[in-house]
């Protein structure tokens, strides 16, 4: 909200330079001193003027072909940073799984495929 009344503030102050420079004027046209005014007016240095040059190249928007660049370049360093810190756990993870799926295989295929040599004698071909 104070931005709003710093603004209506400028604003205001703008109109009563307005309004006094139409009453400087007005009242050195009734003292046919018009020039006079004129002068003391556009030497007043508070008065804003829109008349400042700026340079194409500032204005114009930055190549997009650059822009994009950077931001594989920052993608890419996401990326590497996110698999160094996450990387490391899915494998150890991965491999507990692997190694637990193996484990109940060994346990509910081979365990009793073995145990069934050991009593029997016998071998299958495959396991």
């Amino acid at each position: 909200m104070s931005r709003d009344n710093d603004v209506i503030t400028q604003a205001d102050a703008l109109m009563r330079r307005h309004r006094s420079f139409v009453a400087r004027v007005i009242e050195a046209t009734n003292d046919e001193t018009a020039s006079a005014a004129m002068d003391s007016v556009e030497n007043d240095t508070d008065i804003p003027v829109l008349t400042e040059v700026v340079d194409a190249p500032a204005t114009t928007p930055p190549d997009i072909e650059t822009v994009l660049a950077a931001l594989r370049a920052d993608v890419e360093i996401e990326l590497s940073a996110w698999l160094v810190e996450v990387l490391p756990a899915a494998v150890a993870n991965a491999s507990q799984n692997i190694l637990a799926e193996l484990d109940a295989k060994a346990r509910h295929t081979l365990l009793p495929h073995l145990l069934e040599i050991l009593e029997n004698g016998t071998t299958r071909q495959k396991l």
